[in-house]
């Protein structure tokens, strides 16, 4: 599964590089054709998920127009606590963003200022395993649960090279901080 996965996301970056060799230089001013990828971890986290961990963001966007992109996003957070318990949530869904640059008359054209919405699927599940809840020896227990959310972000991107650079959002979705590496193809 993780190898279909990998080769998967190898074929669409590929295929993303390619076709967007004529898209536009490293200045924001104008996002239409353009793929924005972010990486990284958040720090803090809300809601279900504040129980802990290291939450680790990605998100793809592509240009439609001059100032609008849209994609998808992803984060999980995975925690084990001693042998007995494993926590997870995963965060998953698309967003859009508008890309202040132009309207803010910037002049450094490496910068990205934009902030925007999307709506988020969320699940969560805990485990147990082991005699932990009420001293009943291999008693295994586990609950999960999903539904909709909403993200809300405003970020900074700033180009280092021509395709690579680094960004931080603040927001509401997994955590109120990312922070990342940030690749513009």
């Amino acid at each position: 599964m993780k190898k279909t996965i990998v080769l998967t996301a190898g074929f669409l970056l590929a295929f993303f590089f390619h076709n967007s060799a004529n898209a536009q230089s490293s200045n924001f001013s104008d996002v239409k054709g353009v793929n924005l990828v972010n990486a990284g971890i958040g720090l803090g986290t809300y809601g279900l998920s504040g129980t802990g961990g290291l939450p680790i963001v990605a998100s793809f966007e592509h240009g439609f127009t001059k100032n609008i992109s849209a994609g998808i996003e992803t984060s999980l957070i995975q925690k084990t606590y001693s042998a007995y318990w494993k926590y997870s949530y995963l965060l998953i869904g698309a967003r859009g963003s508008y890309h202040f640059s132009e309207a803010l008359n910037l002049s450094n054209p490496n910068l990205d200022v934009y902030g925007g919405a999307g709506l988020l699927y969320r699940h969560y599940s805990v485990k147990t395993k082991g005699s932990v809840i009420d001293d009943e020896p291999g008693y295994d227990w586990q609950a999960s649960g999903s539904d909709m959310t909403i993200d809300l972000h405003v970020g900074a991107r700033y180009l280092f090279s021509e395709h690579v650079g680094g960004f931080a959002e603040l927001g509401y979705g997994i955590s109120p901080l990312k922070l990342g590496v940030s690749l513009k193809f």
